[in-house]
């Protein structure tokens, strides 16, 4: 699993999954936050498209948890 990284108090944990009957891999995210009791939030979030390798898949599921935190992807959010 590829290393998560923190954007902006968020976490956002890439996890892409390679397709069994393709060999492509699908952006598969998690993004997790604390809440104002001190708990833990978190969403998944998939987006359609399929890549060649788990390389690109792990940097565009980075980038993708990146727009989601940043609201700039119509009808996905963290909260």
């Amino acid at each position: 699993m590829t290393q998560a990284i923190t954007y902006k108090g968020y976490t956002i944990q890439p996890s892409p999954r390679q397709l069994v009957d393709t060999g492509q891999w699908e952006l598969n995210v998690f993004i997790s936050w604390a809440t104002e009791d001190d708990e833990e939030e978190s969403r998944h979030f998939v987006k359609t498209g399929r890549f060649a390798t788990e390389v690109d898949a792990q940097v565009l599921c980075i980038t993708h948890g990146q727009q989601i935190v940043d609201g700039t992807i119509p009808g996905s959010a963290v909260r």
